[in-house]
């Protein structure tokens, strides 16, 4: 938490593009639904934190932009997803150190893809526990990654305001 805090505090005095970088493999599913999910929560709440994600194995055989889970589950929210309608986009290292706070989607899969394409990165980013769709039922992945994005942006929230009123 010391490294955020630090991070936030050393982004807040430079231009940033955003505050948490969300990865996931294909960057068609679980991260693109944290980002939206994310970005809409801070919008709502007139937060002026911003996320973005990227893939480290993007796949060409998806059907469209954006994984039909996340479309169907936004949607439900109503959740505008118009700007997310864009194609996956793989990370680079200037997506890596640009970042204030990086996670991945699932330890498991992600760490070892990250210690393969950014070795220097590997341990330095947190990774949640959030299994892509042909190992657990989206039905049962996505609420639970709501509640952590909903965590996230409370955690974000209650850190800015505090480093703010000392």
């Amino acid at each position: 938490m010391a490294f955020f805090a630090v991070s936030l505090i050393f982004n807040t005095n430079m231009k940033k593009n955003y505050d948490v970088l969300f990865i996931c493999t294909g960057n068609y599913y679980r991260s693109r639904f944290a980002e939206i999910l994310f970005n809409h929560q801070c919008q709502i709440q007139n937060l002026e934190f911003t996320s973005i994600s990227r893939g480290l194995k993007l796949w060409s055989g998806n059907e469209g932009p954006l994984s039909r889970h996340t479309k169907a589950y936004m949607e439900q929210q109503e959740i505008d997803i118009t700007e997310y309608l864009h194609m996956p986009r793989s990370l680079s290292l200037q997506d890596l150190r640009s970042a204030p706070r990086i996670i991945a989607m699932d330890e498991t899969e992600h760490k070892v893809l990250m210690q393969d394409q950014f070795p220097d990165w590997a341990e330095k980013i947190t990774y949640w526990q959030f299994e892509d769709d042909y190992i657990k039922d989206p039905d049962q992945v996505l609420p639970g990654l709501d509640r952590k994005v909903t965590e996230l942006v409370d955690a974000l929230k209650k850190e800015y305001f505090h480093m703010n009123l000392d």
